[in-house]
């Protein structure tokens, strides 16, 4: 149960500015990813984490969302809903230096990766109360 809620929130974190009609019609990539993080590299593994989901939001118009968060009973465990505008928003965001540097960088701090293409239900947020909760 806690797991479903955890990933209905993410997706509700997602895009401030898409109706359930454009959500269900668009050709957007929605893509989870499970990540098992070594104990020992965790700070430095959400750390680039960070700075990479950052960086590809600012540079990248095509990356609509990278929204990254962890399990508190189990900090290794780490989850990241991806949203692109398209599938070659994706293969490009796959090539580009922040993604290449964060990927090889953190090869041997991660013990597992599960990728799980996903599509949206309902995506929905109010984005006056995101921007006080970012504060």
């Amino acid at each position: 149960m806690r797991a479903k809620q955890f990933l209905l929130m993410l997706i509700s974190l997602i895009a401030m500015n898409i109706t359930n009609a454009t959500a269900q019609a668009d050709s957007r990539k929605y893509r989870i990813a499970r990540i098992a993080i070594y104990p020992e590299y965790l700070n430095e593994y959400k750390a680039a984490l960070a700075e990479h989901a950052a960086v590809a939001v600012k540079v990248e118009a095509r990356v609509v969302a990278l929204q990254a968060v962890y399990d508190q009973a189990n900090p290794t465990a780490v989850t990241v809903l991806e949203v692109y505008a398209n599938e070659d928003a994706y293969q490009f965001h796959l090539k580009t230096p922040h993604f290449l540097k964060y990927k090889n960088g953190t090869l041997k701090m991660v013990k597992s990766l599960e990728l799980i293409e996903v599509s949206p239900i309902a995506i929905e947020i109010k984005p006056e109360l995101l921007k006080k909760s970012q504060k």
